[in-house]
C-alpha cells in the first residue's frame, strides 16, 4: 500500500464493511413488498444515491480486512472494484453523505411510501 494510501485509510475501514448492489428503481406493489422483505433482514438496508440509483447493501465486512490494522490484506492483489475506488470520494472526506435517502428498517421504508401517496399493500381475499 503506498504511504498516501496508508495515511488517507489510516484507521478507516468504512469501504471494506458492506457491499452494495444496484436494483432497479420500485415501481410496483411486488417491488415495494420484495424491499420490505430485505428490510426484514440483519445487516440489509436499501439507500438511493444522488444520482437516484437504488441499492440494496448488505453489512458484512470482507474477509480479506486485516482485523489488527484495518487494513488491506491483500491489497497489492485487491480486487478491481476496489483499485477502481478512490479515497477521495469516501464519506470519511466528504461532508455529505453517500445516500441521498437510506432505508434500514422496513417502517422506514413504509414511512416514505406514505409520504409520496404510494400505496404499497396488498388486499388477501380470505
Amino acid at each position: 500500500m503506498s504511504e498516501k494510501n496508508k495515511e488517507l485509510c489510516h484507521k478507516c475501514d468504512l469501504c471494506c464493511k458492506y457491499v452494495a448492489i444496484g436494483i432497479d428503481k420500485p415501481k410496483s406493489k411486488t417491488d415495494y413488498q420484495n424491499i420490505i422483505w430485505q428490510l426484514w433482514h440483519e445487516n440489509v438496508n436499501i439507500f438511493v444515491d444522488h444520482d437516484n440509483d437504488w441499492y440494496v447493501e448488505f453489512e458484512t465486512p470482507c474477509l480479506a480486512l486485516d482485523k489488527k490494522t484495518s487494513l488491506c490484506a491483500v491489497y497489492e492483489n485487491r480486487p478491481k472494484i476496489c483499485r477502481d475506488y478512490k479515497q477521495v470520494d469516501c464519506v470519511r472526506y466528504n461532508n455529505d453523505p453517500a445516500e441521498k435517502i437510506y432505508f434500514k428498517t422496513p417502517a422506514s421504508f413504509e414511512k416514505y411510501l406514505k409520504k409520496k401517496n404510494i400505496d404499497y399493500k396488498f388486499v388477501y381475499n380470505q
